[in-house]
């Protein structure tokens, strides 16, 4: 089952990260272009050291309102840990335009379109 996250006329595709090898590697040494994201829950903080490319990243609480945005994130920041924080998405740079703090993440299934 594939998910999406819905931002205006995008759907931007993402896959849930539980296993550790895949939570450790995420994007670093990724050198193609980034085309979907990565899902990472019970997560509160994250760094980006070794990522190749730039990132949005998008920290949200249990019921996906989302509570910080980092638009364009570059290698070797650290994010630091929010309170309320559970789910961290990594998507393709743009991807964040037109989301704001405390609106509610879009999360779809290939079900309902």
């Amino acid at each position: 089952m594939e998910k999406y996250i819905k931002n205006g006329n995008k759907k931007i595709k993402f896959k849930t990260v539980t296993k550790f090898k895949d939570r450790i590697k995420g994007f670093r040494f990724y050198l193609y272009p980034i085309k979907e994201g990565l899902c990472y829950p019970k997560k509160k903080m994250i760094n980006t050291y070794f990522v190749c490319q730039k990132l949005d990243i998008v920290v949200t609480d249990k019921e996906n309102n989302i509570l910080a945005i980092y638009p364009s994130i570059r290698t070797e920041n650290f994010i630091r840990p929010r309170l309320k924080a559970y789910y961290i998405y990594l998507l393709p740079e743009g991807s964040s335009k037109g989301l704001e703090n405390y609106d509610k993440l879009r999360i779809m299934t290939n079900d309902n379109k």
